[in-house]
């Protein structure tokens, strides 16, 4: 079992450092969590440099962070390049380099555990800050560093990150009473998380939570089943009490059914568009329609800026639509920009990320098991947020995709080296910890 990592050099002292700061930050000041990131992924640079060899892990990470960049140089060959649309994607690339980094140097759990804690209650502060003090409809970060959705999604994740860690015991906590407050923590965190999430006003995050719950308390195996029972009752309680005293999320729901009504009734009147959901829906509408124009290519991601402003020249859809990035369903957005082979992308993305981290579920390791579970909640999770939403939608929310998945992955290949490397006396590098 990897209780703890061995060895005390300063290079892990300086990365523990960085990734308890790294979400946080993430959360009040993007930008200055995407310098950090990018200073990580220039360390991890000089680490994949002086690589030995690469192992099968190695590969399949790499897989899973270049599909999609490959995907749109592809489609680019085809309908003309635009280098800016690669800016984002590619920033998955900079994911595999602090992965680099971390599986070489290793990470603590529990480093991971205080990180996420602390950023989802600095995202709780936030959200209490912009919403109730300033009294702002919506919290879109501090300051609108933020769009309020991912913003919402992204503090699910990291409360979700907290309580992933509630059956898991730090080293030196075995005592009753330390225990007890690990578990308060885990809970706290996901409380924090939930109401941040609550306080941005997004909705479709909240559909994500039942399967959240089920990834966390289903499988983490160092629950017992009377633990479980209880933290689904407890986590499911609690989103129950949220929804059910919010007047703001009741609102925004009834606003929603009834402009899906409008929009299902006339699909083609302007006006069922002028509404934030019908809105949606009408992109959703165009995008599959302009699929079935051009169903192998798209109409061309570097063509889209163009087709938009045209739809709009036209009344298609309403001038609200100028400026958005993407249609806000990553599937649909795909088949209309890049046709059926960027949408095979995207699916393949996350099937190859699920069993990334699926396969170190049963490694008999706490260490790995939670880092795996993390990445599942953020492959889960943003997977049901790209139903309304886009994956590299807004500049904060891709950092935070690519630094909640290569933080766990980094983790899970130091963990996989530490298993698999043979012990010689002497190095600590390659003892195993104990």
């Amino acid at each position: 079992m990897l209780n703890r990592i061995p060895g005390t050099s300063s290079s892990r002292l300086a990365l523990s450092i960085c990734i308890l700061l790294a979400l946080p930050l993430l959360m009040a000041f993007p930008r200055t969590a995407g310098s950090l990131m990018g200073v990580l992924a220039l360390a991890g640079l000089a680490a994949l440099a002086t690589e030995r060899r690469f192992r099968f892990i190695d590969w399949h990470f790499l897989a899973f962070c270049m599909i999609l960049p490959a995907a749109y140089m592809w489609n680019m060959m085809i309908t003309g390049w635009e280098t800016d649309i690669l800016d984002r994607p590619i920033h998955l690339f900079a994911g595999f380099l602090i992965y680099c980094l971390i599986g070489r140097i290793g990470l603590h759990r529990n480093t991971l555990f205080y990180a996420a804690l602390l950023g989802a209650f600095t995202a709780l502060g936030i959200a209490v800050y912009e919403g109730v003090y300033l009294g702002n409809a919506r919290v879109f970060g501090l300051g609108n560093r933020w769009n309020a959705v991912p913003f919402g999604n992204f503090s699910l994740i990291v409360g979700f990150f907290c309580v992933a860690a509630a059956g898991l015991v730090p080293r030196g906590l075995e005592a009753p009473a330390p225990r007890r407050l690990h578990l308060l923590l885990s809970f706290a965190g996901v409380v924090a998380g939930l109401t941040a999430s609550l306080l941005s006003g997004t909705r479709g995050g909240w559909v994500a939570i039942p399967l959240l719950v089920l990834l966390c308390v289903f499988l983490n195996d160092q629950l017992s089943r009377r633990s479980r029972g209880l933290a689904l009752i407890v986590i499911l309680g609690v989103v129950t009490v949220f929804f059910s005293t919010s007047d703001r999320m009741h609102s925004r729901v009834s606003e929603a059914q009834a402009q899906i009504t409008q929009f299902i009734a006339a699909p083609d009147d302007p006006k069922s568009h002028a509404a934030p959901v019908g809105v949606r829906l009408g992109m959703w509408y165009w995008g599959i329609k302009k699929f079935m124009e051009h169903p192998l290519t798209g109409m061309g991601l570097s063509a889209y800026e163009e087709e938009r402003k045209a739809a709009v020249d036209s009344g298609e859809l309403p001038p609200d639509f100028i400026g958005y990035a993407n249609l806000h369903n990553e599937i649909i957005t795909s088949l209309a920009l890049g046709g059926l082979p960027s949408a095979l992308a995207v699916i393949a993305f996350w099937i190859i990320g699920w069993r990334f981290f699926h396969a170190h579920l049963k490694a008999g390791n706490q260490e790995e098991h939670y880092f795996a579970l993390c990445g599942l909640l953020v492959l889960v999770g943003t997977a049901v947020f790209a139903m309304t939403e886009g994956l590299f939608g807004t500049s904060p929310g891709t950092k935070a995709l690519v630094l909640c998945l290569a933080v766990p992955a980094g983790a899970i290949r130091y963990c996989e080296r530490m298993r698999t490397a043979p012990v010689c006396s002497g190095s600590a590098e390659q003892q195993p910890a104990t």
